[in-house]
């Protein structure tokens, strides 16, 4: 059988998804998880050029596969996640699929029997229908069934109930900063660090998040700090002399939702004050772990959950999803959100059908992969591992 899948545009486990689906459809090709893991896929390419090619296909109707078997849609590509979206494309290629970007979907289509066929994509000034027979969203619960879906169909009990059932994760805020200087220079390590302010971290945070907006930059409770030039093997290739780190806290939507619906770069000086605010406390925090950089930075960069609701369509600033709350975790919920939605040929991928961070939504795309194929792909996986095992010790001997 062979599939052929339109991806516009879709996150990294939307890609895994598609490498476990085209995988299985395909039967006697190569298997993309055949391969040794252990050292990055080679050729390595580090050319901008031809990096851009392949992680920037714009949307053109012409580029459409012909029968097309099926839709996702999701979020962007960013960050190191890149390379996954860099060695995936062209399989999905080879198996009669497509990437394509800049044309942000507007809605899912739905035919006079209430079933999904397709979504209408912006194109420009233009909107355009593509038509297939299953939609697989990995924008998330919250815009698949509030934005995407026709009117008449957010109202569907079913709909209502899974909506119910989750909130809105916890909003963050982003600071990345450019320096310069090698990762031995600096001292910089590919470890990640969390920094707690108190010992009763549940205190804490819940002070925290129960502050004003602003008093809030000093209670910060914890900070995730992390290198990602130290841990990016070829990053000394592409940029000798630099370095970067990323500090990430959460910060809630309602402290900056007065500017949501100003532009961006556009919200003015009260906005920037309370933003550069975070950075200051943020920075007063790294500095302590990494005084050594105090004179090496040359550049800084902040993002508010307004800044996650622009770029990521993350509907209230969030980095995770739904709530990982204990609720979220009962027998009842986890029954009832699935990757099958109440409307027909309409499926949910990514970490709001499983947990957050990748590994969740890994697993949220082989848990659809494996509705959408009616097979058990985590069965397939430990078949393949056994395979590879042995044909690694069949080797060694």
């Amino acid at each position: 059988m062979e599939l052929s899948v339109l991806m516009v545009p879709a996150g990294a486990a939307v890609l895994l998804l598609l490498l476990a689906v085209l995988g299985k459809a395909r039967g006697g090709s190569p298997n993309p998880f055949g391969q040794d893991a252990r050292r990055p896929p080679a050729p390595l390419v580090t050319e901008k050029e031809a990096r851009r090619k392949v992680l920037k296909q714009v949307f053109s109707q012409d580029k459409v596969p012909s029968g097309l078997d099926a839709v996702v849609i999701g979020s962007g590509y960013g960050g190191g996640a890149s390379e996954i979206a860099f060695h995936s494309i062209p399989i999905i290629e080879r198996a009669g699929g497509a990437v394509l970007t800049k044309a942000p979907v507007r809605s899912i289509l739905v035919n006079s029997q209430g079933r999904a066929c397709g979504v209408r994509v912006q194109k420009g000034h233009e909107l355009v229908n593509i038509y297939a027979p299953v939609v697989i969203s990995d924008a998330g619960i919250f815009n698949t069934y509030e934005q995407l879906l026709p009117e008449e169909l957010r109202t569907l009990p079913e709909v209502r109930k899974q909506l119910s059932m989750v909130q809105h994760g916890v909003g963050g805020f982003s600071v990345f900063i450019g320096l310069r200087g090698s990762k031995a220079e600096l001292g910089l390590e590919a470890k990640n660090f969390y920094i707690y302010r108190d010992n009763n971290f549940s205190e804490a945070f819940l002070s925290f998040l129960n502050s004003s907006r602003e008093s809030a930059p000093q209670k910060i409770p914890l900070l995730y700090i992390a290198s990602p030039s130290a841990k990016d093997p070829l990053w000394e290739q592409r940029y000798p002399g630099k370095s970067t780190l990323i500090c990430l806290a959460v910060a809630k939507y309602e402290w900056f939702e007065e500017w949501k619906d100003e532009r961006t770069r556009k919200r003015g000086a009260e906005y920037e004050d309370l933003k550069q605010s975070f950075v200051d406390s943020m920075m007063e925090a790294i500095l302590k772990f990494y005084p050594q950089i105090k004179d090496k930075i040359e550049y800084v960069s902040a993002g508010t959950p307004l800044t996650n609701q622009h770029y990521i369509a993350a509907p209230r600033g969030e980095t995770y999803g739904a709530q990982h709350s204990i609720s979220r975790l009962q027998a009842e919920v986890t029954a009832t959100i699935r990757p099958q939605t109440p409307v027909p040929n309409l499926y949910l991928t990514g970490q709001d059908v499983f947990l957050g961070g990748f590994p969740g939504a890994l697993h949220g795309a082989l848990v659809c992969a494996s509705a959408v194929l009616q097979r058990n792909l985590y069965v397939d996986l430990v078949c393949l591992s056994r395979k590879i095992r042995a044909k690694g010790a069949k080797m060694k001997n």
